[in-house]
């Protein structure tokens, strides 16, 4: 990312300066770059698709057939006649602290479903999610641009998306957060804070860098947020938002600095904040352990740890299939079982030990500023749990 011609860079800044202080949603700037084709994506104009075409060839997919078929596998044969599909309906039943994989009805976008971790239940969460948000990683809260909602879809909370943003922290209750301490026109400090909702957000420690918002020379990043681990990691990224100048990993309870690192191309952490990948310029990562020395080095880009920190869903880069390996040792457990699959999203699951992966198919071309993805839930012993094609993951 660091090669990319100037007028992408450009374009990255100017789709930024449209998100208010959302520029630590780099990967949401990463994928509408990517997958972009003037559509709208949290209530703004997402990049043309030119721009994805020059910053990931491979990912252009508009001479495939666009197929949708719900959240089901793909048809192949000629469709029987039926009536209209309707959005599901029941709601999702299952207990509060069961995590479930949060997704777009695929019938309508603006009502968000869930699925347990086997893949077994499904059912409605709630709405309010046409412009995008983010959930928490047990799929018990999520935000709608400008709200926090349950899984009844009921809002308990609010918050202004133009200065706050929301980070959620790995118990799926607390939030991380870096705002400015000064005015939007200056240059100033970056204000690590952590808040619950139904609480007043509180101070941890001065960090970072921010620009004036109307330059968009970057500033601080929260990668990480773990009330129960007492740490945060935040980043300072560059102009554009895309790439890390600095690493900070923050002990919450009293804001001291662990130890700093930096710079990269790409950064991921582990929810704990325990373990931090950094990819460099030349297709390698290093693992950072949880007092700054490294501890391996991988080929490819490293996107997400497993819940445990003991694997990592890496991928030659964006645009490339992914692999799930062992980083302590290198070997795979799980490979992308078709090289026409190009990587975008991963997760863990909270407290478990499978991981999530979304892949672009090209049998299912996005249309509208959010990409469809085949989904594999993976175990840790590289057996694949559940397989969906074609579905709209929310955010995470």
């Amino acid at each position: 990312m660091d090669d990319m011609r100037p007028e992408i860079q450009e374009a990255f800044a100017n789709q930024q300066s449209k998100l208010g202080n959302l520029a630590d949603s780099r990967e949401r700037l990463v994928r509408g770059a990517l997958a972009a084709r003037n559509m709208h994506r949290d209530g703004r104009t997402q990049l043309a698709a030119g721009v994805a075409a020059v910053v990931i060839a491979a990912l252009v997919i508009a001479t495939f057939a666009y197929v949708r078929t719900g959240i089901g596998p793909a048809r192949h044969a000629p469709p029987v006649p039926a009536s209209s599909p309707t959005p599901m309906s029941r709601p999702l039943n299952v207990s509060n602290d069961t995590p479930v994989i949060l997704y777009h009805d695929p019938v309508n976008f603006d009502q968000l479903d869930g699925t347990t971790w086997d893949g077994k239940i499904d059912g409605r969460v709630g709405r309010g999610v046409t412009n995008g948000g983010v959930g928490n990683a047990q799929g018990s809260l999520y935000t709608t641009m400008g709200d926090i909602r349950d899984r009844t879809g009921q809002v308990v909370a609010t918050y202004d998306p133009k200065n706050q943003g929301v980070f959620w922290a790995d118990d799926g209750v607390h939030f991380c957060d870096v705002v400015r301490t000064g005015s939007r026109d200056e240059s100033g400090p970056g204000m690590l804070q952590t808040g619950a909702v139904g609480q007043a957000e509180t101070n941890v420690t001065q960090i970072g860098t921010f620009a004036p918002a109307n330059l968009q020379g970057g500033g601080p990043v929260v990668a990480a947020c773990s009330p129960p681990g007492d740490r945060a990691v935040v980043y300072q990224a560059p102009p554009g938002g895309v790439g890390v100048v600095q690493i900070w990993v923050i002990q919450l309870s009293t804001g001291r600095k662990v130890w700093t690192g930096g710079g990269g191309g790409w950064i991921a952490a582990s929810h704990d904040g325990r373990y931090i990948a950094l990819a460099d310029g030349s297709g390698q990562t290093t693992i950072y352990g949880a007092g700054g020395a490294a501890l391996a080095k991988l080929d490819g880009t490293v996107f997400a740890f497993s819940w445990d920190g003991t694997l990592a869903v890496a991928a030659g880069s964006f645009g490339a299939p992914p692999s799930i390996v062992n980083w302590s040792d290198g070997q795979t457990v799980w490979t992308c079982p078709d090289n026409s699959l190009k990587y975008w999203d991963s997760f863990a699951e909270p407290g478990g030990s499978h991981l999530a992966i979304g892949v672009l198919d090209p049998a299912f071309p996005q249309t509208r500023g959010f990409a469809p993805v085949d989904l594999f839930v993976v175990g840790a012993d590289g057996i694949v749990a559940f397989e969906r094609k074609n579905v709209t993951l929310f955010m995470y």
